[in-house]
């Protein structure tokens, strides 16, 4: 076996540092994309971002109107903190405070108690009984239901506290919480002795009450959608724009070229360097915006039944289609509507959703989901439609051909549930 050297030439596909940034860039979010460009402004001292100045105005007594509104700061309050308020003023002992700092630190998000008087008392030292004085006073706090140990406590909690107290349905989650639950109404009937329309109030009354109170409290920024573009409708054409207003100016900063620039070779080849970095920004923001607004309008022009009528109206589509009408690869389309939101006259949609395999020809996956949404909505409730009567209905209606499991698989995602835990009584 000999071993020689030899040369030969290929073409192939390099991604440099500059492509797979122009790849990432287009599938960037407008929150991320606006992270990215205050990095390379960081890093490239010749950039400079100018916010865009708004070009929407209101009229005066618009704005004034809605003062009392835009003047009112982000109210973001923990539990804890929300609890902690409420003990100011109260008298306790010293060691039932620090019972109840402990037990309020022990709450989850959603304000369940995940310790028991034991593992307290044992923690901090103390009688059992001042821990069980301390978990009383916390959960005679506002939320109602706040320190419960698990669901059926939780709405005990709420149900003792209302204005006219309910016997059965406090007996009910106390002690037939799974059964009612799964609506075997028929074994609770029988062992209470009382009437199915007596359950059905119960159900009702329990609907009423949080299941998480204290998921009402957090202190979490609250994040907002920003629209990518904005599509609009006049003189009878689809308008397309993009909205730029939300991602600044990226500007060569020249006067500061002028301060350092010099006859240097070092500093000539670092100042052409940061330049061509500029300029490659600026070309792949360009091109994402083109990119965008192009794969925008081939959805307004596949999808125009929704823009014109609502989400019911949605077609099959996918990406490949989009990709070959617009001569470019799918997964370019892809990664352009990735994370990005499209103003709609129906409202804020997920670019995504235009995207939808077809059930048949003319459904698509949504179409089907609102149709079921609908038919559960307009059903009789003492009466409720099945799985097989829901696909019945959509064949002898809308000529759309579904199987029974299919139809119970949209359902579950629609987060309705089955007939039999949908049924009234009264």
């Amino acid at each position: 076996m000999e071993m020689q050297l030899t040369q030969r030439q290929e073409l192939k596909v390099a991604l440099t540092k500059e492509l797979v940034q122009a790849i990432e860039l287009l599938q960037y979010s407008t929150i991320e994309l606006q992270s990215l460009l205050h990095e390379q402004a960081l890093e490239n001292p010749f950039i400079e971002l100018h916010e865009r100045k708004r070009t929407a105005t209101k009229r005066r007594d618009q704005t004034n109107r809605m003062n009392y509104i835009e003047n009112v700061s982000a109210f973001n309050r923990s539990l804890a903190s929300h609890l902690h308020g409420q003990l100011v003023g109260m008298r306790v002992s010293d060691e039932e405070r620090r019972a109840l700092d402990y037990l309020i630190a022990s709450l989850d998000e959603y304000g369940y108690l995940h310790t028991t008087i034991a593992e307290a008392a044992c923690h901090l030292q103390l009688e059992e009984t001042t821990i069980s004085r301390a978990l009383h006073m916390l959960q005679s706090l506002d939320p109602a239901g706040v320190g419960a140990e698990n669901l059926s406590h939780c709405l005990y909690l709420q149900l003792i506290r209302l204005p006219q107290r309910d016997e059965l349905a406090e007996t009910i989650v106390t002690e037939y919480f799974e059964s009612f639950v799964h609506k075997k109404w028929k074994e609770i009937k029988s062992k209470l002795g009382v009437e199915l329309a007596d359950l059905q109030r119960v159900w009702e009354l329990i609907r009423t009450l949080h299941p998480r109170p204290g998921s009402l409290y957090n202190d979490e920024q609250m994040t907002y959608i920003v629209p990518d573009v904005i599509v609009s409708y006049s003189n009878g054409v689809w308008n397309v724009t993009m909205n730029e207003e939300i991602i600044p100016t990226v500007v060569w900063n020249e006067s500061y070229e002028r301060k350092v620039r010099s006859d240097d070779p070092h500093v000539q080849k670092y100042i052409e360097e940061k330049r061509q970095q500029f300029q490659w920004i600026q070309r792949c923001l360009m091109q994402r915006a083109t990119t965008i607004e192009q794969i925008a309008c081939e959805l307004i022009h596949r999808q125009r039944d929704y823009f014109e009528k609502g989400l019911l109206h949605m077609k099959p589509l996918t990406m490949r289609e989009v990709a070959t009408a617009l001569n470019i690869h799918e997964s370019t389309v892809s990664r352009a509507v990735k994370n990005k939101y499209m103003q709609t006259p129906h409202g804020l949609i997920d670019m995504r959703r235009f995207f939808t395999s077809g059930v048949d020809e003319h459904a698509s996956q949504e179409k089907v989901k609102g149709l079921i949404a609908e038919l559960i909505k307009q059903e009789n409730g003492q009466k409720p439609l099945s799985d097989q009567n829901i696909a019945d209905l959509l064949e002898q209606r809308y000529n759309i051909c579904v199987a029974r499991r299919t139809v119970a698989k949209y359902r579950e995602q629609l987060c309705i549930p089955p007939a039999s835990k949908r049924k009234q009584y009264a």
